[in-house]
C-alpha cells in the first residue's frame, strides 16, 4: 500500500513540476499549446506565471508527502490537489470547443481521479505516527 501512495503522489508532483515549469517560464507557450487555454483571450502574462508557481507549490507539498507518507501530510496534500483539480476538471469539461479538448478532459480526469481513489485507499492505512513522549533527564 505504501508504494502505491508513494508512487501515485510523485506521479501527482510530476505532473505538477511539468505544468508549473512550463507555465512559469514559457507561459505564450502553454497558452497556445494546451486546448481551450487560448479560447479566453487576451493572453494574461501575469496570470500564467502564477499559475505555473502555484502548480510548483503545490508539487512542494506532495513531494514531501511522497518522502515522509505522514497520515496528515498525506491528507492535506491529497485533499488540497482534489480542492484544484475537481474544480479545474469541470471546467474544462463544461467548455470543450474542439475535439482537442476531450482528451484535455480525460487528463485532467486521471489527474483528478488519483488523488481521490489514493485518499479512499489510504483511509485508515496510514499510522498516526508516534508520539514523542517528554524526556525526563
Amino acid at each position: 500500500m505504501r508504494a502505491l501512495l508513494r508512487s501515485g503522489l510523485f506521479f501527482l508532483t510530476f505532473v505538477h513540476v511539468a505544468v508549473g515549469f512550463w507555465t512559469l517560464f514559457f507561459p505564450r507557450s502553454f497558452y497556445g499549446a494546451i486546448p481551450t487555454v487560448d479560447d479566453y483571450p487576451p493572453f494574461n502574462e501575469h496570470l500564467f506565471r502564477d499559475y505555473g508557481a502555484m502548480n510548483l507549490a503545490m508539487a512542494v507539498v506532495l513531494c514531501a508527502a511522497a518522502v515522509f507518507l505522514g497520515r496528515t501530510l498525506v491528507y492535506v496534500a491529497l485533499t488540497s490537489n482534489l480542492v484544484w483539480a475537481v474544480p479545474h476538471l469541470v471546467f474544462h469539461a463544461a467548455h470543450q470547443p474542439h475535439t482537442a479538448a476531450s482528451t484535455l478532459v480525460v487528463a485532467l480526469l486521471v489527474t483528478a481521479a488519483i488523488p481521490l481513489v489514493l485518499l479512499l485507499l489510504t483511509r485508515g492505512a496510514l499510522p498516526a505516527g508516534e508520539r514523542r513522549r517528554p524526556s525526563h533527564r
